[in-house]
C-alpha cells in the first residue's frame, strides 16, 4: 500500500518563520540591551575608579599641607619673589601652607577655573631629607648628596624657623643659593615686616633639615581634549614653575568647607580669608560633582555623581593651628 507523505503548508511555514523571527528578535534585543548596559556600567566603573584615585591623591596633598619639617616649626620665612612680587604658588604667608580660593577663582598657571567653582592651594616640605651639617650664610653642607636639584625650591628648617628659597648650585653634598632667579634676597634671615637685605644672616641649630618645597593647586577648568567638558586639574611644582596635569575628565563642580581648629566650626573660603584664619584650619571637606554627560547616558543617583570627603591636616592636629609667618 502506498503511504501518503505529508508536510507543512506554505502558510504554516510562513507562520513558523514569523514566530522564529519574533523570538530571535527578542533575544537579539535583550543581548544588545545587556551589552549596552554592560559597556555603560564598565565606563561608569572606570570613571568612579579614576575619581577614587584622584581624590586619594588630593587627600594626600591636603594631609601634607603646612608641613615645614623640624617638628613643624610655626615660623616660616620666604625669600621667593619675582620682580618684587611673590608668585601665588610660593605665597605661604597668605595661606600658612593652605588657602582655599573662593569662586570665581583667578587664573591658575594660565588656566581659568570654572566660574562657580572653588580652588585649593597647598604648600609643604616633601620627599626625602638631608641633615644640615653647616651653613655659612650662602652655602649649605649636608650629610649626604643633596635631595634637591639646582633650580628647585627648597625648605631648610630647624626647631625655630623654616626658610623657603631657590637652590642655585648643587655639588654633591654642597648647596648654594643667591639673589638670582626666584630669590629676592641672598640672605635667608627674616624680620617682620620683611624687606630684602635688612635681616641678619640666618643660622641653623643642630638637627636642622633640608627638603624639597612642594606647592599644589587643585581646580576645575575646561578639558584640554574637549573645551565643552570640564576636568579636575592638579598644578604641581616642577623645578621653579608649576605644571598643570588634567587628573579627572568630566567634573562640573568643586566646593569646600574648612574646619576652624579654634571654634570647631566649618567655614567658607571667603570667611576664612576675611578673618585671616588659614593658620587655624585643621580639616577640609571637599565636595566634587561629576558631569552626567560623561556617564554614557545612564541615569545615576546624586549619591554617585556627588562625592564628598573630609581630610584632616595631620600637621595641625593636637595644637591650636596657629602659625607665625613672614
Amino acid at each position: 500500500m502506498k503511504i501518503k507523505q505529508q508536510g507543512f503548508s506554505l502558510v504554516e511555514l510562513m507562520i513558523a518563520m514569523v514566530l522564529g523571527l519574533v523570538v530571535l528578535g527578542g533575544v537579539i534585543g535583550v543581548f544588545i540591551a545587556n551589552q549596552t548596559t554592560s559597556r555603560a556600567n564598565m565606563a561608569l566603573s572606570e570613571l568612579q575608579s579614576t575619581a577614587r584615585l584622584s581624590f586619594q591623591l588630593m587627600s594626600q596633598d591636603i594631609r601634607n599641607a603646612g608641613f615645614s619639617g623640624c617638628n613643624n616649626s610655626p615660623r616660616v620665612g620666604n625669600t621667593i619673589a619675582l620682580a618684587g612680587v611673590r608668585p601665588a604658588w610660593a605665597d605661604w604667608t597668605n595661606g600658612s601652607g593652605i588657602v582655599g580660593i573662593a569662586a570665581p577663582a583667578p587664573a591658575i598657571n594660565g588656566l581659568a577655573p570654572k566660574n562657580d567653582t572653588q580652588a585649593l592651594r597647598l604648600m609643604f616640605a616633601a620627599g626625602n631629607s638631608n641633615s644640615i651639617r653647616n651653613y655659612d650664610g650662602t652655602t649649605f653642607t649636608l650629610n649626604a648628596d643633596s635631595v634637591v636639584d639646582a633650580g628647585e625650591v627648597a625648605i631648610a628648617c630647624d626647631e625655630n624657623e623654616a626658610s623657603i628659597f631657590q637652590v642655585a648650585t648643587v655639588t654633591g653634598d654642597t648647596v648654594t643659593h643667591d639673589d638670582n632667579g626666584l630669590n629676592a634676597d641672598a640672605n635667608l634671615g627674616f624680620i617682620s615686616p620683611w624687606v630684602p637685605g635688612t635681616a641678619p644672616a640666618r643660622s641653623f641649630t643642630n638637627n636642622a633639615m633640608f627638603m624639597r618645597f612642594e606647592s599644589i593647586a587643585w581646580f576645575v577648568a575646561p578639558s584640554q581634549d574637549d573645551a565643552a567638558v570640564h576636568s579636575l586639574y592638579r598644578a604641581s611644582l616642577i623645578g621653579d614653575s608649576q605644571v598643570n596635569e588634567e587628573v579627572l575628565f568630566g567634573v562640573v563642580d568643586m566646593q569646600m568647607l574648612f574646619l576652624n581648629g579654634i571654634t570647631m566650626n566649618f567655614e567658607t573660603a571667603a570667611a576664612v580669608t576675611a578673618a585671616g584664619n588659614w593658620g587655624r584650619i585643621i580639616a577640609v571637606n571637599v565636595t566634587v560633582e561629576l558631569d552626567e554627560a560623561v556617564m554614557q547616558g545612564l541615569e545615576v543617583p546624586d549619591s554617585v555623581r556627588n562625592i564628598s570627603f573630609l581630610v584632616s591636616l595631620r600637621n595641625r592636629l593636637g595644637g591650636n593651628g596657629a602659625q607665625v609667618i613672614f
